[in-house]
């Protein structure tokens, strides 16, 4: 009998077991091997696409990804439980000739095992061979059960956030658009209203996110479902009203102070995604759009004296964007971008098919 495979085989297992159990059942991020995998790939891709700009390969590395980390999990369960089999020469044998198996067999063994569909052509001889058959059977359905658990709610939160970001893109595709939009000459309007309704929906999307840090990579091709370019709207429309718009002007505080911490609270998730700040500051949204519309606002110089504790937070809206294939422009401004401008009514009769 080989110990060592022994050894190596369990390490094995309990290494990707607790990595499905942290993954699967706890709030605070994926486990090791499904962070490592999914920011490596991410990465390249990344890399890739920042040669030849292409979103549509960004898009289904989010789906590339979630089947990727599923079959990772049991291809490693099925190496560690066949290096276990595979230590002992009698442990598996024939089931009519009992002759011993060989190697390949006993990959066969272990994953026809593993899938919960039997033991095939082969059987464990010895009572300690057939307890570890039965403990491997046990370990498949539990893997496969946890892996459909994890699956499912994530194409229903991916959905959940394409919608997010759409809800956010109609008040403006940018942080100057929002409160133009939102401007009626003497206030913002109902603008307190909506970010009261953002609030709660932002925060359940920041522990959705750290629940499932998979989620930070599924890429929407259209600007207007991409919820890093939305918040990164919402959080800079926000940054023109705190510290932009005279005290008088600015919606109701408590429904800033919210909506604004909420938004800070998802950032810090972008932690479980391996995203630091930028080391560039990006550009601060511009005063002078907002004045040429008649919304007052305080002087230039005030407006980036103001903004200086939030060098950090906007540092990571710039690693938000750029991690998600965009550019600073894709996001700064209405003269930059028309973002938001495929949800207008002109635009979208253009895509109409008219009988």
């Amino acid at each position: 009998m080989s110990i060592l495979l022994i050894i190596l085989g369990i390490a094995i297992l309990t290494y990707t077991t607790f990595d499905v159990l942290v993954t699967t059942l706890t709030v605070g991020g994926g486990g090791p091997i499904t962070s490592r995998i999914s920011s490596g790939i991410w990465w390249l891709v990344l890399q890739i696409h920042r040669r030849k700009s292409n979103h549509r390969l960004l898009s289904i590395t989010g789906l590339v990804l979630l089947c990727g980390i599923a079959l990772a999990w049991y291809i490693l369960t099925w190496v560690g439980w066949t290096l276990i089999f595979c230590a002992e020469n009698s442990a598996v044998v024939n089931a009519s000739s009992k002759i011993p198996a060989d190697t390949w067999q006993r990959i066969y063994f272990v994953g026809y095992n593993i899938s919960t569909l039997g033991m095939g052509d082969f059987q464990a001889q010895g009572t300690v061979w057939q307890m570890a058959t039965a403990i491997s059977s046990a370990s498949g359905f539990f893997l496969v059960t946890l892996s459909i658990a994890y699956l499912l709610p994530i194409v229903s939160a991916a959905s959940e956030k394409r919608a997010f970001a759409i809800y956010i893109a109609s008040l403006g595709g940018t942080a100057d658009e929002i409160l133009v939009r939102a401007w009626n000459g003497h206030d913002f309007g109902d603008l307190s209203s909506h970010l009261s309704s953002l609030t709660p929906t932002l925060t359940q999307q920041g522990e959705k996110h750290l629940a499932y840090p998979i989620l930070h990579y599924f890429h929407s091709v259209e600007r207007v479902r991409s919820l890093p370019l939305s918040l990164v709207a919402l959080d800079e429309a926000l940054t023109l009203l705190q510290y932009g718009i005279p005290q008088k002007y600015q919606p109701e505080p408590a429904a800033l102070g919210a909506v604004r911490r909420a938004s800070a609270a998802f950032l810090k998730t972008l932690k479980s995604a391996y995203l630091e700040p930028s080391n560039y500051n990006p550009e601060l949204p511009s005063l002078e759009l907002l004045r040429n519309k008649g919304i007052p606002t305080v002087s230039d110089e005030e407006f980036w004296e103001n903004t200086k504790i939030i060098t950090k937070r906007r540092r990571f809206l710039l690693a938000l964007t750029e991690n998600d294939g965009w550019t600073w422009d894709s996001i700064a401004s209405s003269i930059t971008t028309n973002r938001a401008s495929s949800l207008d009514d002109e635009t979208m009769i253009d895509d109409v098919r008219l009988h």
